[in-house]
């Protein structure tokens, strides 16, 4: 099945540098997302929102869904619900990193919470990407300028191994109180980590 995208309501650069479109993308905006799109030419399949940072009545889109502005869920996870319950295992998540630091968060916690039901979820802007991975080996190809991060959300992540990394690991832990595993550098075309136990957020990050 084609994967679902979602458009945040934040994203620096431009969206057409965080992702390659593919045939069949179905497009969700959250809320001010949409006006991003807009923008860069990108129409969308569908916007959700509250609408409490645009008027809905600037919103042309055959699939509006208006949600209350009082509620636990944030757009964004609401755009993943909704994409999930149309049957999409795949997601690609355009911005959400920067701006306020509690988005952000709550974005990290939306990845984990797609991580949790077996959806395969990235989040991207012009210069990050990151994805949730649990316990297995993992082949990364160089990105030209970027630099990689590991950091444990569980309270360990054990039996960790690195190759192809300036900053090379050999049965480590990671916590999740000590950034241990922040800003590593390739030193060849493919890295490659292993771990054990815990699940970990991988970060490639550009200045």
């Amino acid at each position: 099945m084609a994967r679902c995208i979602i458009i945040t309501a934040y994203h620096t650069g431009n969206i057409k540098d965080s992702y390659v479109p593919m045939p069949g993308d179905f497009i969700i905006c959250a809320d001010a997302g949409y006006l991003l799109a807009r923008q860069e030419g990108i129409t969308p399949d569908a916007v959700l929102g509250d609408f409490d940072s645009m008027e809905r009545s600037q919103v042309t889109c055959p699939d509006i869904i208006h949600v209350p502005v009082e509620k636990d869920d944030t757009d964004t996870l609401l755009c993943l619900k909704y994409g999930m319950e149309l049957g999409y295992r795949e997601f690609l998540m355009i911005g959400g990193i920067g701006g306020r630091l509690d988005h952000t968060m709550a974005n990290i916690q939306t990845l984990l919470y797609a991580h949790n039901r077996g959806i395969d979820i990235e989040m991207a802007d012009a210069g990050n990407t990151a994805r949730i991975l649990s316990p297995g080996t993992y082949h990364l190809k160089e990105k030209e300028g970027y630099q990689l991060s590991l950091f444990a959300l569980t309270q360990t992540c054990t039996g960790i191994y690195y190759t192809g990394l300036k900053y090379p690991l050999n049965n480590a832990t990671l916590t999740n109180d000590f950034p241990l595993g922040v800003s590593n550098s390739f030193v060849s075309s493919e890295a490659e980590i292993t771990f054990a136990t815990g699940t970990a957020l991988l970060i490639l990050s550009k200045d």
